[in-house]
């Protein structure tokens, strides 16, 4: 399906002006110039009551939602767009919609979305009189006021619909030029969600425009047209940073920086950091860290107050010489955030890692293998079991633990249970104290490993080669 152009505009009630017939008042907005693009050499003007009819034409839009009241002005958006496409106005139904809008209000509403199929027409007409190629579609919406909470969750609703009929790869274009000012930022904050939730459909913000109506008078009696979006990516640096510092996924805010240095290494970051490959990951955050102070991004408006957040999560790792600490300090990360699997993981293989790296510096050349990690897991599992020192015997308890935890997060759950004569059955109500006893190991293991002496006299006592 073709990538469309979509239009969400507001309406408001519009002002009174002149007598319709039998003396009823039209409602109509104040006709003005809409310039785009004021502060460039190529502005664009477009004259006309309607931002959203010079937006559509500006941006050639496939179509337009256009979101409002029951009181919002909708006879003057039909009237209008209908002799503009060149068509036969009804005056019919152009009087009753102006008489149901002009007696609606927030307790009696009496328009609805589906009184105003003509409406939608109308627009459609204009949209392909200006570009044959448009696909229409357009449609308006009726909202409540939004007066307390079940109102706000009703128009949520409503407005969920229109990001459900967005197509792959739609760019869509916000106006909150008009209505009540508490619709537009709530259009606002729905397209932010809308877009978060429909990722995979890679729909995007492309523009937030706003008409500066009140500044006309300092611009030649023409209103400039703001482009607001750039402040849409304030969340977005929010959002990436977050993911970044609280889950190790650097992907959105890598994209945000679009440095040609920091980006590919964030990404890396991320990608090692879900993969737990520790010995690049290591490489990597020092050579981001490297990379972040000579960025230019990191003079950037909003980087710059969120590069400190970025330092902390390198920091937390900048110095750590070993091998076992970094892995250490990782697992503590990854249960800080919740990411329990990974934090077992590297929780166990710190502590093989540790008695490795003791037999290192004893003068014993060990390769890093498998197999020679089995012989020192074979060490703590029978040996320091039977030990008498009271240390090596509750290492090799709680590496015992661990381990049970790690295989059963290892085979998802699935593991064969010693005291059931079922095999691979589904091992249930041991999560919860899985979670819970996380931060109980990491305590026991940093005394039990990184601070006891005793590590280091583990190759005098059971040297290498015995093993």
């Amino acid at each position: 399906m073709q990538v469309a152009k979509v239009l969400i505009a507001t309406l408001g009630l519009g002002r009174k002006e002149g007598d319709r017939k039998n003396e009823d008042v039209v409602r109509e907005y104040e006709k003005t110039v809409y310039t785009i693009n004021a502060d460039s050499q190529e502005k664009n003007n477009y004259e006309t009551p309607f931002i959203a009819a010079a937006l559509a034409t500006h941006l050639k839009v496939d179509r337009v939602f256009l979101v409002g009241t029951a009181k919002s002005m909708w006879e003057e958006v039909y009237r209008y767009f209908q002799s503009k496409a060149e068509l036969e106005q009804d005056d019919d139904y152009w009087c009753d919609i102006g008489e149901k809008a002009s007696k609606s209000s927030s307790t009696t509403p009496l328009i609805q979305t589906k009184d105003l199929e003509k409406t939608n027409r109308a627009i459609d007409a204009y949209l392909r009189y200006i570009c044959p190629e448009a696909a229409g579609g357009s449609q308006c919406i009726v909202i409540d006021y939004g007066l307390n909470e079940q109102e706000l969750w009703k128009n949520f609703d409503i407005i969920m619909q229109i990001g459900d009929s967005l197509n792959h790869g739609d760019e869509v274009y916000l106006d909150i030029t008009h209505s009540f000012r508490s619709i537009p930022l709530f259009m606002y904050l729905m397209m932010d969600f809308i877009q978060t939730l429909n990722y995979e459909k890679e729909i995007t913000l492309a523009g937030i425009y706003y008409g500066m109506l009140e500044a006309k008078k300092e611009f030649d009696n023409t209103t400039p047209v703001v482009d607001l979006s750039p402040l849409f990516k304030i969340s977005l640096w929010v959002r990436g940073v977050y993911d970044f510092v609280n889950y190790g996924n650097g992907y959105l805010i890598a994209d945000l920086i679009n440095d040609e240095n920091v980006s590919p290494r964030i990404k890396n970051t991320s990608e090692l950091l879900n993969i737990n490959y520790l010995t690049d990951l290591k490489r990597e955050i020092d050579s981001l860290g490297h990379y972040l102070n000579k960025s230019e991004a990191s003079s950037s408006h909003v980087f710059k107050y969120l590069m400190p957040h970025l330092e902390s999560f390198i920091k937390r790792f900048k110095g750590i010489n070993s091998n076992s600490e970094f892995q250490f300090e990782l697992a503590k990360w990854y249960f800080e955030n919740k990411r329990y699997s990974t934090g077992y993981i590297c929780l166990a293989e710190s502590i093989i890692t540790r008695i490795e790296e003791a037999y290192k510096d004893a003068g014993y050349r060990i390769s890093i293998s498998s197999r020679q990690r089995e012989k020192i897991k074979a060490l703590v599992n029978g040996k320091f079991k039977k030990s008498n020192r009271q240390s090596y015997r509750l290492l090799s308890e709680k590496y015992a633990s661990i381990s049970q935890i790690r295989n059963v997060i290892a085979h998802a759950g699935y593991i064969e249970d010693k005291n059931s004569s079922k095999k691979g059955r589904l091992r249930v109500g041991c999560f919860e104290e899985d979670i819970k006893e996380c931060q109980a190991y990491l305590n026991s293991i940093y005394k039990l490993v990184f601070t006891n002496n005793e590590i280091k006299e583990i190759p005098r006592l059971y040297p290498y080669d015995r093993l």
